[in-house]
């Protein structure tokens, strides 16, 4: 099928079957990329963003320091 069919076709589905057809695309444009989603959640828990001390040290200053400038 020409792509040029096809947009008859997608311009008479409802507004929310045009937002599925759009997640159904960009899915499939990720895998072809080799490319993983962030809300994956398998990936996110492994990035071991939740047990980072090191991050939470930094955030923990940049706050202190933040309350300082405000606060005085």
């Amino acid at each position: 099928m020409l792509f040029t069919e096809l947009i008859p076709l997608v311009k008479e589905l409802s507004h929310t079957d045009k937002l599925l057809l759009m997640h159904l695309l960009a899915t499939e444009l990720l895998k072809e990329s080799s490319l993983v989603p962030l809300d994956a959640q398998e990936k996110v828990a492994s990035l071991g963003l939740y047990d980072s001390f090191e991050a939470a040290a930094v955030l923990g200053k940049a706050l202190a320091e933040e309350k300082a400038v405000t606060h005085g």
